[in-house]
């Protein structure tokens, strides 16, 4: 009980409701205000993916987190392109587009206080101008964005 104490206290209040309108307006978007079962799967999965990462990092123990790396980021692009555009299950697709929100709102609030991802780079052979990490985090946001457009089309 206390590691899931431990697990909803460590989510910022403003990413769980960005995350919770996100898919909110997403499900709206896609479904208009006609839900099915379809649109209740989704959110289950968007639900369980804002806190999926979170969960990992705390049962796993997991230091630092190979999870926020860039590494993992580029895995996770793939994976959710074809969730997105192959798999037709609503619950993935809230899986993945839920952990991409997440993973987006870490990096720019890492950005925001440090002014750089350089510990996303840890993997990577090699330092990173904090301009092209400026450009990746961009072009991260537009993948995700394209995804979206995807998903409710």
């Amino acid at each position: 009980m206390e590691k899931i104490k431990a697990i909803i206290q460590r989510k910022p209040l403003l990413f769980f409701l960005i995350s919770v309108g996100y898919l909110l307006v997403t499900g709206i978007l896609k479904w208009n205000i006609h839900p099915n079962f379809g649109s209740i799967t989704f959110l289950a999965g968007g639900l369980l993916g804002i806190f999926f990462l979170d969960i990992a990092e705390v049962f796993f123990a997991l230091q630092p987190s190979p999870f926020r790396s860039i590494i993992f980021v580029g895995g996770l692009i793939i994976v959710s392109l074809f969730v997105i555009t192959s798999s037709g299950s609503m619950l993935a697709s809230g899986l993945v587009l839920s952990l991409f929100l997440s993973i987006i709102l870490w990096q720019v609030g890492e950005w925001e206080l440090h002014k750089n991802l350089t510990g996303w780079y840890r993997m990577i052979a090699g330092q990173v101008d904090t301009k092209i990490q400026q450009w990746i985090l961009w072009g991260c946001l537009a993948i995700f964005l394209i995804e979206t457009v995807i998903f409710i089309q």
